[in-house]
């Protein structure tokens, strides 16, 4: 189906240490909204499914204070190569 599984890890440092991480694979860059798909990960590591296309992607961080920060990537994901028959025949 053309997928291609990419792995994510988020690493945070606080004094306070570091409650969680919170993931959104479909984050509204325009309008800052984030809206996670995956709450409370505890560990910082993700494996997330693409079809070809380009991603806008955050994950926040949330210490043990409550003080939280945001990090957003874009992911361009290609599409299949499929070689084409070449036209020219062999001399």
């Amino acid at each position: 189906k053309g997928l291609h599984e990419i792995e994510f890890i988020a690493q945070g440092q606080s004094e306070a240490g570091i409650e969680f991480y919170a993931w959104d694979f479909d984050y509204n860059e325009e309008n800052k909204i984030f809206k996670p798909n995956i709450l409370r990960d505890k560990d910082g590591k993700q494996h997330k499914k693409f079809e070809a296309g380009i991603y806008c992607i955050a994950v926040k961080v949330i210490d043990n204070d409550g003080l939280e920060s945001v990090e957003v990537i874009k992911l361009k994901i290609n599409g299949k190569s499929e070689l084409q028959p070449s036209d020219k025949s062999p001399a």
